[in-house]
């Protein structure tokens, strides 16, 4: 189980205030991790639980530098009773050890002086013979041993280590700490490929007996979730077939330090539905088998929380647990895997917190993977065999017939002096009032035809972020992919349909789109879109919308007047908040709800009639707008587009080479 990313937040966090009320010794015993015939070794790591440190707010995007605590120590705990011995008393701090299949090698994240910046080393399980893999601009944790890449030319194939890094450059769109992606590199160091292209982060890598990797993704489009949730994805070790494992719409919100069983058909996670409590929770499973449908809650203890769960030999399992009052460590115990009742403990030491336990022993050497990525691809190609095809309850199931279109939406990574978007917030227009301003830049890669049978063949641009609208005849947005995907160089990626049950197989026929060639979206950048208030939004309403005797002051509501600026900011700026703010209490809703186009009073007067879905019935009368004569096509779909891809009021290009409007 690594320490990954933020949700080491809290471990970190438990540290603020400590008073040792309580002490605990080191434990002389044999550590009882199973059966007497299958005890072996135990590494942890070990965080100083100093009461003087104040701890970063945890949140689920802040930086690695926040919560990675100096002073991170890897120990080894004898089954023999011995005395626990520091493996890397040199190194200023450490943590994240993976013991590799053969049991010979343990990876490591650490930085041997005050000034460095963590980097992946490995070294033997003696502490001996230690060797840095990584060095780079950014940070370089988690990591863990993984299967073999393969290609046909290759003379043999190569083993590689996974892990979390920042060397990308790309900051979170909303908290704008470093971003974390998934890495895999061969295990001298040599060459390093990066495999997620999430705008948030990726982190917490394990492997699964397959091969393919799972890690818990941070996924947040503030205009459609403010508070972001995570889910457990899975990936290829070359980065193609990047598909949901457990959790991506799931409760609880927030999964995290994920741990797959090496000796039963468990994956274990941490899991909480408070983005306060990253460091700790509760204890999920699933079945390698059946993940999407096989979720459990495990431990249930109202009095502390758990950390760093790992399986063990013989079927059993331990955590670290701390009862939630002051003074308190986390230390190693014994659970019941099937009842999840907290045994026995099985180590603690007094001034420090006692976390990421792994088992040092040889395990069943992980399956590599073939691939057919060409170097240097810029492109890819997605399918959908069936838009339809889905397991929502059935009120939420689209009618045949109605997606005629797919938007497909490039994220745009923000780095210093790239795209944003930019909003001249008042203060007195709080989130409260239903506002939050979005960092966060889509762009559109274009708009492709969905045939009859609901399936779509597109071509996009490789190693981009993207999402996908599935829109009806009006280029409204029926449903919206929350998740940001993407293809890398030459991959060709299939989905069954849309929220479909991915246990299930898929329908065996072939479908109308593949049988034509995929629709190009593979626009440079130069030439994809935006839509913002100022430069597309504006011009509109002040030629068809604020003239005289329409929607101006002491007229019709709401005031679209764009010409002037005012107290509360620049020209048009008051026209603005007046869409997105609810105008009276004789109302549902603001005439604009963010992301959401087809349940938005504006576009609804574009066409003279309601086409909310699933909210609150609006009770205000639906008028054709404007009465001397409908929008052309192209001013209705720069609005409902500016609706669909979050309503922001300026985007600003400032300094990154093709940002179009």
């Amino acid at each position: 189980m690594r320490i990954s990313l933020c949700e080491t937040q809290h471990t970190y966090r438990v540290m603020s205030g400590l008073v040792l009320a309580s002490v605990f010794f080191v434990s002389t015993a044999s550590i009882p991790i199973g059966p007497a015939e299958e005890s072996t070794d135990l590494i942890v790591v070990q965080i100083p639980a100093q009461p003087d440190r104040t701890p970063p707010v945890a949140t689920m995007s802040l930086g690695l530098a926040d919560w990675y605590v100096d002073g991170a120590r890897i120990v080894r705990l004898p089954s023999s009773g011995g005395d626990p011995v520091v493996l890397t008393p040199e190194f200023h701090a450490a943590c994240d050890p993976d013991v590799s299949p053969d049991g010979n090698t343990i990876v490591f994240s650490g930085k041997r002086t005050v000034s460095d910046t963590w980097q992946i080393w490995t070294m033997e399980t003696d502490g001996s013979n230690k060797v840095q893999l990584t060095s780079n601009g950014g940070l370089s944790v988690a990591p863990v041993f993984a299967g073999s890449r393969f290609y046909l030319n290759d003379p043999a194939p190569t083993p590689q280590i996974i892990y979390s890094g920042t060397s990308h450059g790309t900051t979170d769109p909303v908290s704008e700490a470093p971003s974390f992606a998934l890495y895999a590199t061969d295990l001298r160091g040599e060459t390093v490929r990066r495999l997620t292209f999430n705008l948030s982060s990726d982190f917490a890598p394990d492997v699964l007996p397959n091969g393919r990797i799972v890690f818990a993704s941070w996924q947040h489009q503030p205009a459609l979730e403010p508070n972001g949730h995570s889910a457990l994805l899975a990936v290829n070790l070359d980065g193609t077939d990047l598909l949901p494992f457990y959790g991506n719409h799931e409760t609880p919100s927030f999964k995290g330090l994920v741990h797959v069983s090496r000796f039963d058909d468990r994956v274990y996670f941490v899991q909480t539905d408070d983005p306060e409590r990253l460091g700790g929770g509760e204890i999920g499973e699933v079945s390698l088998r059946r993940p999407l449908h096989s979720y459990r809650k495990l431990t249930n203890d109202s009095e502390g929380e758990y950390t760093s769960p790992v399986s063990l030999p013989g079927g059993a399992a331990l955590a670290s647990y701390r009862p939630e009052r002051p003074g308190s460590r986390f230390e190693l115990y014994n659970i019941d895997p099937a009842s999840g009742r907290r045994l026995e403990r099985v180590f603690g030491q007094d001034g420090w917190h006692t976390i990421d336990a792994q088992v040092l022993t040889a395990t069943t050497q992980l399956k590599g993977r073939s691939n057919w990525l060409i170097p240097g691809s810029t492109t890819g190609v997605f399918y959908c065999l069936d838009s339809y095809r889905s397991n929502l309850y059935e009120g939420r199931q689209l009618p045949p017939g109605s997606v005629k279109h797919v938007r497909v939406i490039e994220g745009v990574p923000l780095v210093d002096g790239a795209l944003r978007s930019i909003g001249p917030i008042d203060s007195t227009w709080t989130e409260a009032q239903g506002y939050s301003p979005p960092q966060l830049v889509r762009r559109l890669l274009g708009i492709a035809p969905v045939e009859e049978d609901g399936s779509f063949h597109i071509r996009v641009p490789a190693e981009t972020p993207m999402t996908f609208q599935l829109l009806d005849e009006n280029y409204v947005a029926l449903r919206e992919q929350r998740a940001w995907t993407w293809v890398m160089g030459n991959e060709n990626r299939g989905c069954i349909g849309c929220h479909e049950d991915r246990e299930l197989s898929p329908p065996n026929r072939v479908v109308d789109a593949v049988l034509k060639q995929a629709v190009e979206l593979t626009l440079p950048p130069a030439r994809r879109r935006t839509v913002d208030f100022v430069n597309q939004v504006s011009p509109i309403l002040e030629t068809r919308c604020a003239t005289d005797g329409c929607h101006v002051a002491g007229a019709a509501a709401p005031d679209l007047d764009v010409s002037g600026a005012s107290a509360q900011g620049p020209a048009g700026y008051a026209a603005y908040r007046s869409l997105l703010t609810r105008q009276s209490e004789s109302v549902n809703s603001p005439y604009v709800i963010r992301g959401k186009a087809r349940n938005s009073p504006l576009i609804w007067s574009l066409y003279g009639r309601s086409m909310g879905e699933g909210e609150q019935p609006d009770t205000r009368v639906v008028l054709q707008m404007p009465p001397d004569g409908p929008l052309s096509l192209r001013e209705r779909l720069l609005l409902t587009e500016w609706v669909d891809l979050g309503a922001v009021w300026e985007t600003q290009a400032t300094g990154l080479a093709g940002s179009g409007r």
